[in-house]
C-alpha cells in the first residue's frame, strides 16, 4: 500500500458506505488478511491493496452478548467470527435473533454480508452477516 497520507482503514469505510465489502490483499503472496496492517502478516510485504470480497462465508464461532460496552448498546446480540471465502476472517455481528437461537449452534452455517448503519457513528456502515438460508426465506 502506498503511503499517500490516507489512514489504513479509510478505503475500507468508504467502500462500506458505498455498499461494498473489501479486504486487504497482498500483491506479493496473493493472500487476503484482516485487519488492515502496514505489512502483509503472511510475507511482510508492504505492497497490498483493497479488493472487493464476495461477502460470503461460514460461521466459525459465535456467542451471545448480554451486556454491551455501555448502556447505549441494544442487547442481547450475537457476535461471531466469519470465515470469508477468500481466506480471511472477520469478527462481526451476526444478524440472528439471540432469543430464537437460544443454545443452538450455527457454527458451519453459510452467511452473507449485509452492510448496516452504525447507530453510534452517523454515516458509517458496518459489515454484519445474516444466515444465507434466512435471507432466502425472507425474500420468498
Amino acid at each position: 500500500m502506498s503511503d499517500d497520507g490516507r489512514g489504513l482503514t479509510d478505503e475500507f469505510w468508504a467502500s462500506a458506505r458505498a455498499g461494498v465489502l473489501v479486504r486487504p490483499v497482498c500483491q506479493v503472496c496473493g493472500r487476503s488478511f484482516f485487519t488492515p496492517k502496514p505489512a502483509c502478516p503472511h510475507c511482510w510485504s508492504e505492497d497490498w491493496r483493497y479488493e472487493p470480497s464476495s461477502g460470503r462465508g461460514t460461521v466459525a464461532t459465535h456467542t451471545t452478548i448480554e451486556r454491551g460496552p455501555d448502556e447505549t448498546w441494544p442487547v442481547p446480540y450475537v457476535l461471531g467470527v466469519v470465515d470469508v471465502e477468500e481466506g480471511w476472517d472477520l469478527l462481526t455481528r451476526l444478524l440472528v435473533d439471540p432469543e430464537a437461537l437460544g443454545d443452538r449452534s450455527i457454527i458451519g452455517r453459510a452467511v452473507r454480508v449485509e452492510l448496516i448503519d452504525d447507530v453510534h457513528v452517523p454515516g458509517r456502515r458496518l459489515p454484519a452477516f445474516a444466515l444465507t438460508d434466512q435471507l432466502e426465506e425472507e425474500r420468498s
